[in-house]
């Protein structure tokens, strides 16, 4: 660690200005190249935030990190469920919601398959917890695990670095299955097929233009969207937190708090009731997406700007093991489901971006394989993996005796 950084712990403004600005960076590269959008804006904000701690730019840990931590990333949770409407889930991802489960359930057995090959080393219960959540919903339940059980310190940021980067390598594998001819032979592409004629018949002019551009850009975002966004998102926060700290001051069972005591569990139940049962209003919220996407991606920033290139290399080879079991596992139900449910190779690929990666790789997956209609039914059911993704991590944590933080 350095005695000293480019920019010093107290300066507030300065290290406010680098995240954002790398956040910046970060999209803008991904609209603008080929490349970045392949890999996503979450893995570059993720590296670029290693690079400059580890260079000595920017310090581990300050007042900055853990407000973005403590307060950005809560109230960014609320804003990607805006249209987590379980009616509409159900309704319109037909049989891409059954084949995400039977994608989850890829991932237990995976968890279950790594549990026995890899069980005699040290921490891979914690990090199997971890696995079990993120692999079925996402980051988000990565950091409501963190908040239910007593992860070692270090390890769920190491993690974060290290599963963020799986998903983007997961891509890329689904890209190479993507062009097979096993694939092109046995499920159905009609997506694939629609966005390649699409690209034949395109001028010029739309060729150089990442779909990842096309997905974000041109929206009309008013003030008013603005304002109302924060203020559900913030009223969200605060209601959860009055609730979950009720439930902890209780002191019941330990499962009781755990499930209920978690203020990212109150407010991920409290956000899809609202979206549920106000679908119109919280639907017609524009910007809510955009709002909560760069206030992660500030969060990713901090998460490698955290970590010490001496804890990923600790606990990164075992995580990549464990993944390396869990992810391919994972895609071979997804692509078993698809052939039982008579479904397509776009479905199969959003049931497996969804559980492993959720709402954010499954938009990124669809919209770097040019899929524009799939892009909403990904985030729907990557939005009810958000739901049930703490859950399975919950249950694994206490099946693998990892110690709670609660109770």
């Amino acid at each position: 660690m350095f005695s000293t950084t480019i920019i010093k712990e107290d300066q507030t403004i300065l290290l406010w200005a680098a995240v954002l600005l790398v956040v910046a960076l970060a999209i803008v590269l991904e609209q603008r190249y080929k490349w970045a959008a392949a890999i996503g804006s979450v893995v570059i904000c993720i590296f670029v935030g290693l690079f400059l701690s580890n260079i000595g730019v920017l310090p581990y840990s300050n007042a900055v990190f853990s407000g973005i931590g403590d307060v950005v990333l809560l109230c960014s949770i609320p804003l990607m469920l805006f249209k987590a409407d379980i009616v509409r889930i159900l309704k319109n991802s037909g049989k891409l919601f059954i084949l995400f489960h039977i994608a989850a359930i890829g991932t237990v057995v995976g968890v279950i398959a790594a549990s026995v090959i890899f069980g005699v080393f040290a921490n891979t219960d914690y990090l199997l917890t971890i696995i079990s959540a993120a692999a079925v919903g996402g980051t988000v339940n990565c950091v409501a695990i963190g908040s239910v059980f007593d992860i070692p310190n270090g390890m769920l940021e190491s993690y974060l670095v290290v599963g963020n980067f799986s998903a983007a390598a997961m891509i890329l594998i689904l890209r190479l299955l993507h062009n097979s001819k096993w694939v092109r032979k046995n499920l159905p592409h009609p997506h694939t097929d629609q966005f390649e004629a699409a690209m034949n018949a395109a001028d010029s002019n739309t060729k150089g233009q990442t779909n990842a551009a096309a997905f974000w850009g041109g929206k009309e975002i008013g003030i008013k969207d603005i304002a109302i966004a924060l203020a559900v998102t913030f009223s969200i926060v605060g209601v959860s937190s009055l609730i979950a700290n009720w439930v902890v001051s209780l002191n019941p069972p330990t499962i009781i708090a755990q499930l209920f005591g978690s203020v990212y569990l109150i407010m991920t139940i409290i956000t899809v009731i609202l979206a549920t049962v106000f679908s119109k209003f919280m639907g017609n919220i524009r910007g809510a997406l955009e709002l909560g996407n760069i206030g992660m991606l500030a969060w990713f920033v901090t998460i490698g700007a955290s970590a010490n290139l001496l804890d990923i290399i600790k606990n990164g080879a075992l995580s990549l093991a464990l993944l390396a079991i869990v992810i391919p596992i994972n895609i071979i139900f997804a692509v078993i489901g698809a052939k039982l449910v008579k479904t397509t190779w776009e479905d199969a690929v959003n049931a497996t971006c969804a559980t492993v990666g959720g709402p954010p790789t499954a938009a990124a997956a669809s919209v770097t394989f040019g899929w524009s209609e799939m892009v909403v039914p990904g985030i729907l059911v990557g939005l009810w993996g958000y739901i049930i993704g703490t859950y399975f991590g919950i249950f694994a944590g206490n099946f693998l005796g990892v110690p709670a933080l609660l109770g």
